[in-house]
């Protein structure tokens, strides 16, 4: 379908169980086609956020005092009404990702959700310790209001593992979506809320003085970000004045450790696609790949050979591998990051036929050789379709430089022998580690996601993620008390 024809829309927030129009919009532009409207959205202020934290803290009251069993049936018929196959377009508009994976990111976000809707029974029971003359009873209580501070790449799979453990374990939430992205996630949002009691579900749209009136708001007790690890550091600040939970997943500067007995038949195509999917502007893609001396060149043209079938272009085309980058802010900036890379720039893949590149943000991918770790490229997110390869002499330097990074998302490690990768994955500092693989599809459900070093706190999915959102309270019970 071509997108340039289809009508802007008209999105509002939505608070206490109704629509809420604001007295000011901003526009949401195709960043692929960016004379095309997508939608015009409603701009909430601090007398939103204000309204939205009041909603939810006296829907809180009544949704904590919920049986969890009856708060669990009424999740699961409120996800259920998602109509996701009628989104993925709208999505692959506002974002720029391709239909493929928009389709992804909203089946893959109502999945992880019914998962941890699956998980709620046992992990949030009650546990009792029992000793000589009493006995230890701990409770799961919800935390409060819950702010969840979400991006505009994976709108949904990166909103649900937040919003579905507030829910279940009892919280109210505020949710302020990116507002480069904030259609198809408002409208999942208020399919949700329409099947909740007003209040238990807010949307407020804006930017930094929404996401700063919602951290700062005394009403709020927990809050969850995903997003810059600067931004980060400014919630983790505004927090600590009223002692307030906080979850963040923040940047990544993911790396692929290669070791001398790889397979590049089946390896090279997985990195280049753990490297560029969604040009590159996913928080655990890999962003630096570091390769033995003595293979470095075969590595870089196996990886080169497979990155070069990729065609950049418009994420409705059924052609395109890749889109375009979100914003003219973001392709300036991966833009400058190659202009100053040094070292020897390989510009590889090719344009569909119908890019414009005035009218989208399109860059195309680019494998960088030649570069020392404190290079630039090497040490930066670059958040783009742009990849270093850096080469080492022996395993130890190879985690030596892995390790040499403020960040720890993500890594990988490829060899032909598992037991060999798995000896050198226990030695690199990341929340997560792949053998073999490093791209969505390597994040099951049942592997906890989140950052150590400057990457983030706390952890999403699984046990982990529903723990996030709950107090524990430590009853002590003389012996022959019921």
């Amino acid at each position: 379908m071509d997108s340039s024809v289809l009508p802007a829309t008209l999105d509002d927030q939505f608070i206490n169980g109704r629509p809420v129009a604001g007295a000011r919009r901003f526009e949401v532009r195709d960043p692929g086609r960016t004379a095309d409207v997508v939608a015009t959205v409603a701009e909430g202020g601090p007398e939103d956020v204000d309204a939205a934290v009041e909603a939810a803290t006296r829907a809180g009251r009544s949704w904590a005092a919920t049986e969890l069993d009856l708060r669990i049936e009424l999740l699961t018929a409120a996800i259920e009404a998602v109509e996701a196959d009628a989104l993925a377009e709208l999505l692959a508009r506002e974002n720029g990702g391709t239909r493929f994976e928009s389709t992804m990111d909203l089946s893959r976000g109502l999945a992880l959700f019914r998962d941890l809707l699956g998980r709620a029974d046992r992990v949030l029971a009650d546990r009792t310790v029992t000793a000589d003359g009493y006995r230890i009873v701990t409770e799961h209580r919800p935390i409060g209001v819950a702010a969840l501070i979400v991006p505009w790449n994976s709108p949904i799979v990166l909103t649900l593992p937040k919003l579905a453990p507030a829910l279940i374990a009892g919280n109210t939430v505020v949710v302020k979506p990116s507002v480069l992205a904030p259609v198809t996630l408002g409208r999942v949002l208020r399919t949700i809320a329409e099947r909740l009691p007003d209040g238990v579900v807010n949307v407020v749209h804006g930017d930094v003085e929404v996401g700063s009136a919602l951290v700062a708001h005394p009403g709020v007790r927990k809050v969850s970000f995903t997003g810059s690890v600067a931004v980060g550091r400014q919630i983790m600040a505004a927090a600590a004045a009223s002692v307030k939970r906080i979850s963040l997943e923040l940047g990544g500067n993911d790396p692929a450790v290669v070791l001398d007995d790889v397979d590049l038949a089946d390896a090279a195509p997985l990195l280049a696609r753990g490297a560029y999917t969604r040009a590159g502007q996913i928080c655990f893609a890999v962003k630096r790949v570091y390769v033995p001396r003595s293979r470095h060149d075969e590595v870089v043209d196996a990886i080169s050979a497979a990155v070069d079938g990729f065609r950049v272009g418009h994420g409705l085309n059924p052609e395109t591998t890749f889109g375009p980058l979100i914003s003219a802010a973001a392709k300036a900036r991966v833009e400058g990051l190659i202009e100053r890379a040094g070292g020897q720039v390989r510009t590889l893949g090719a344009p569909t036929a119908e890019v414009d590149w005035d009218g989208g943000h399109y860059l195309l991918p680019r494998l960088v050789t030649g570069l020392s770790q404190d290079a630039e490229l090497v040490a930066t997110e670059q958040f783009g379709p742009v990849l270093p390869v850096v080469a080492y002499d022996d395993v130890e330097q190879a985690v030596a430089m892995a390790n040499d990074s403020g960040y720890g998302l993500c890594s990988s490690v490829w060899s032909a022998d598992p037991d060999r990768a798995l000896g050198v994955a226990r030695r690199l500092e990341a929340g997560g580690t792949f053998l073999n693989s490093h791209n969505v599809s390597s994040l099951s459900f049942d592997m906890p996601f989140g950052g150590v070093k400057q990457s983030g706190i706390g952890r999403e999915r699984t046990d982990l993620g529903l723990l996030e959102y709950v107090e524990e309270h430590a009853i002590r019970v003389p012996e022959g008390t019921r």
